[in-house]
């Protein structure tokens, strides 16, 4: 992943650049790559909690809340994953409005700075004991069905080209359901599929999870869109209806293996990689990683 100096990032942000579109010029590619998404949300950090101050803005996060909330008191989850779940803004009021909540929350986010937030947010809403951490939509850090349900909200939304590869390990973390709120391409006007187009915004869920063997089993237009212009589904995948007791636990993204867990990082001896824990929050990308192959020991 290319680095890039964070002042100049804020800079262009302060312009009113588009900083996904600089980075991608830098990087020629054909795809908006996560490094661009990475950098773009990190200087934003903040702006999302900053945006709840709108009336309009409060109002539409607790209908989101109410709506998930009740889908998910359906599904009954032991263990709840929000991927991508940046400044913990649907997560919060998708708690507050289930009768029920889980045992195990987790939320993860690419931005660390994003998460800072997320935690600040969520303690200040009483969901204190939210496991928050970093990692990449394609390299979940999670061991295959060790999660009941995974939520998605606007975080598979900048990844055209990727739609296969990020759902199918959505998939293969979840133990029971897959819930996502992404934006509809098939279901959008003419106006905001160009829209669409001009973002790199993702196309075609409903038929990539058919084509990865998981048919919707529900598909609906979801009522609540801050933009007309970004026009959004609900789809409910179901891997399995039945109540599970289902343990997350975190795997290296470098090797697979289970992670142990040190005061400073989390470690793993299998292949010999070391993920520091800043602010409570464990970083799990791969370029997270320090070789460490010798911590064993000391």
């Amino acid at each position: 992943m290319t680095k890039y100096d964070a002042r100049e990032i804020g800079a262009l942000l302060a312009r009113g650049e588009n900083v996904v579109n600089w980075i991608q010029s830098q990087e020629r590619g054909d795809h908006i790559s996560p490094t661009a998404i990475l950098y773009s949300y990190d200087a934003q950090a903040g702006s999302y909690i900053d945006y709840l101050n709108n009336p309009g803005a409060r109002t539409l996060k607790e209908k989101l809340g109410e709506t998930l909330g009740a889908l998910l008191d359906e599904l009954a989850p032991h263990s709840l994953l929000e991927a991508g779940t940046g400044e913990g803004t649907s997560l919060a009021p998708i708690l507050s409005h289930m009768r029920t909540p889980p045992a195990r929350i987790l939320g993860f986010d690419l931005s660390l700075s994003r998460l800072l937030f997320a935690g600040k947010h969520l303690r200040e809403n009483g969901w204190p004991d939210v496991r928050l951490f970093t990692a990449d939509l394609e390299k979940i850090p999670l061991a295959s069905a060790s999660v009941d349900v995974v939520v998605t909200v606007h975080a598979v939304e900048p990844n055209r080209g990727r739609e296969a590869e990020i759902l199918s390990e959505l998939l293969r973390v979840a133990a029971r359901y897959l819930v996502i709120v992404e934006p509809s391409y098939e279901l959008a006007s003419a106006e905001a599929r160009a829209r669409m187009d001009r973002l790199g915004y993702v196309r075609d869920l409903p038929g990539t999870l058919k084509r990865l063997g998981y048919p919707a089993k529900r598909l609906e237009r979801w009522p609540h869109n801050s933009n007309p212009l970004n026009e959004a589904a609900m789809i409910v995948v179901e891997k399995s209806g039945e109540a599970t007791r289902a343990e997350p636990s975190f795997i290296s993204p470098v090797g697979g293996e289970k992670l142990i867990e040190r005061a400073d990082c989390l470690f793993s001896p299998d292949d010999g990689h070391a993920f520091p824990i800043i602010a409570g929050i464990p970083c799990l990308t791969i370029e997270s990683a320090i070789l460490a192959s010798k911590l064993s020991a000391f």
